[in-house]
């Protein structure tokens, strides 16, 4: 039988309150009550004035950056606010219904205008989806025409596409699988042809450990990031397809050398580049600590 991440990687599931978690909640609470009661700066100093070095040259660009500060500080600064506008955190309270409205909107027809964000429609429909569900509010009936969407979006060599016959990319890929996965219902996922998705992903394995976005395209740890939470979440075998370039390289499932590559993307700052030997970014960062927090325990995998 094929193996999975899911029969990989096997951890215990904590219960409520098992491990000292009430303890710990205790004490969160204890720390967030003495922030608030000390007044201890939420919005660190930095962000509360003006930048400590200006260039006297002033450009657009520059002009721009000033009428920002000059519109934020106040909000930073707790001068033009409205004291019940504001939480405990000290910071203004989230506007719950007007976001919801607004990621409502984003997921309405567009005007012809919008027709250069095609190839962004799949993360369009992500954002929105991902942002309602942070707010607690139902997606289930966004169900239909999220099928209809992504049905066309997908290649019969397996993947999506952002949209109707474009190529197959893990990025749109990615949030194609989890706006499927938010809508829920099995006549969602059942869109998915697993199998060409299974070998699509065998041609974007990449010798070196990590994978490509596209067949062809640039190798980066936003690829490895993207394919491996596919993988995962479509529980695919985790054995490379026959045909994959990396098995006739000498590699025989998609985590063989992905830790290793991963690992040398670390940079002299410690931080995580987008591949070996780029500059330190903190998305990149993200992309190499979710990937192997998700190939095995994050204390092990991180360790080593």
């Amino acid at each position: 039988m094929a193996q999975t991440i899911q029969d990989e990687v096997q951890r215990p599931l904590r219960r409520p309150h098992e491990q000292g978690e009430e303890e710990e909640d205790a004490e969160v609470t204890e720390l967030a009550q003495r922030l608030v009661q000390n007044s201890l700066p939420i919005v660190p100093s930095l962000f509360t004035s003006q930048p400590f070095l200006q260039d006297s040259l002033q450009t657009e660009t520059s002009i721009n950056q000033e009428n920002t500060i000059k519109e934020c500080l106040p909000y930073l600064t707790k001068a033009e606010r409205n004291d019940a506008e504001i939480g405990t955190s000290g910071l203004p309270r989230l506007k719950r219904q007007l976001h919801i409205n607004f990621l409502l909107r984003s997921l309405e027809e567009k005007p012809s205008v919008y027709v250069g964000f095609d190839s962004s429609r799949s993360w369009i429909v992500y954002w929105a989806l991902a942002g309602l569900c942070l707010l607690g509010e139902d997606v289930t009936s966004h169900r239909e025409r999220v099928i209809q969407t992504f049905t066309a979006a997908q290649n019969v060599t397996g993947g999506f596409g952002s949209g109707h016959g474009q190529v197959s990319h893990i990025a749109p890929s990615y949030a194609v699988v989890l706006s499927l996965a938010m809508v829920g219902g099995s006549d969602a996922l059942e869109i998915i042809d697993r199998k060409a998705m299974w070998e699509w992903l065998g041609e974007i394995k990449q010798p070196e450990g990590g994978f490509s976005v596209t067949v062809g395209g640039e190798v980066d740890v936003r690829g490895a990031y993207c394919a491996i939470v596919v993988i995962s979440l479509l529980n695919l075998p985790l054995e490379l397809p026959p045909r994959s370039p990396a098995r006739r390289l000498g590699l025989s499932t998609f985590l063989d050398n992905l830790p290793e590559w991963l690992a040398k993307c670390q940079t002299y700052e410690g931080g995580m580049a987008a591949f070996p030997g780029n500059e330190a970014h903190g998305a990149y960062a993200f992309c190499v600590l979710a990937c192997l927090c998700m190939l095995g325990e994050p204390s092990q995998m991180i360790q080593k």
